[in-house]
């Protein structure tokens, strides 16, 4: 098939602000090449597309306010010349080049037009619900029939409580033990990796490892400079974003990893991974990392806001077998994600 990709309107591909959702996407996409798919990307401009055989097509504009960190109640504008709106222009304009197109985002406008589109268009939402006028128009389109939805967990899911279940694809989400690969011996260090944003609970970590007395080690995209300014920084050393292998290392020398989400995470993408090393998983279990995470076995799962329990469970994580939290990401594979992928566009 000729499969089109519309990634979010957030940031360049190889910033990190999309988070887990663009390392999906590198890691599918050449795969797909691989089984003799042909693939096209559009992006914002800028974007590093490092996917051989695959087609890269940049467009400008002013990228859209992140949907993690709206209000529930907050309204959905459209621009001239706004990312988004040239983004899905863009693919208008070459969709007869392409079998299928995939938005991968949470915006109002691309569930607005896809009956427009002449070529099929796929949705595959790669975060819970969080803006009221975006879900009624997500809502308005399931319920007209023909919408083609993938998630990523059983817990996304649930927050959309007009879709059935039964009807949505799910994706899940996939990690590389040729990349991620599995270390026995770690060092005392604990890690945490995500965006920095308020919704992804940097703070909660901070305070565990603290109260252990234990370094941490943060990687990620800073998308909240004020945030990040407030927090105190005793015991933590930050490291960027960084890519694949330098993650890699940071997570294989962590004898445990955090996961301190305050929303609901759809999936957990740096779960798996720092899994895959073999670093067990500390995480509250609430959203995607409960579909993840065997308490007590490949993590342990603590109750949400719980940060005295972020510290006793990573006291019983470093207790665990790192062989068996590396057989649990293997799991989710790269090769089964991408066998779901194509069962779901009917490749």
């Amino acid at each position: 098939m000729r499969i089109l990709f519309v990634t979010p309107p957030l940031g360049p591909i190889g910033s990190g602000e999309s988070g887990g959702v663009e390392t999906h996407l590198l890691t599918l996409a050449p795969i797909l090449v691989e089984r003799g798919h042909s693939v096209g990307v559009v992006a914002p401009a800028g974007s590093l597309l490092p996917v051989p055989g695959a087609t890269l097509y940049e467009a400008a504009g002013e990228p859209s306010p992140s949907a993690t960190r709206a209000e529930r109640s907050a309204v959905t504008i459209m621009r001239a010349g706004g990312l988004v709106e040239n983004m899905w222009e863009l693919a208008f304009r070459v969709q007869e080049s392409y079998d299928a197109i995939v938005g991968v985002s949470y915006d109002w406008l691309p569930f607005y037009l896809t009956p427009f589109f002449r070529t099929r268009v796929f949705h595959w939402i790669s975060i819970c619900s969080a803006i009221e006028t975006v879900d009624r128009m997500i809502e308005q389109r399931w319920r007209d029939g023909g919408l083609r939805l993938a998630l990523y967990t059983q817990a996304q899911t649930a927050t959309f409580p007009f879709l059935d279940p039964a009807r949505v694809a799910l994706l899940y989400g996939a990690v590389d033990p040729a990349v991620f690969k599995f270390n026995l011996q770690p060092q005392g260090r604990l890690c945490w990796a995500g965006r920095i944003s308020p919704e992804k609970g940097l703070a909660d970590a901070t305070a565990a490892a603290r109260a252990l007395n234990m370094p941490l080690d943060v990687c990620g995209a800073i998308q909240d400079e004020a945030y990040w300014g407030n927090l105190p920084k005793e015991g933590v050393t930050y490291h960027g974003f960084l890519p694949p292998a330098e993650l890699q290392r940071r997570y294989a020398n962590a004898c445990a990893m955090l996961a301190t989400p305050h929303w609901i995470e759809a999936f957990g993408n740096a779960v798996i991974e720092a899994m895959s090393c073999g670093t067990p998983v500390v995480a509250y279990n609430r959203g995607g990392p409960v579909e993840i995470i065997e308490h007590g076995q490949s993590g342990v799962l603590v109750p949400q806001g719980d940060v005295r329990g972020l510290g006793e469970g990573v006291r019983e994580a470093m207790r665990l077998d790192r062989r068996r939290v590396a057989a649990r990401a293997a799991d989710f594979s790269v090769i089964r994600m991408a066998d779901r992928f194509e069962a779901w566009i009917g490749a």
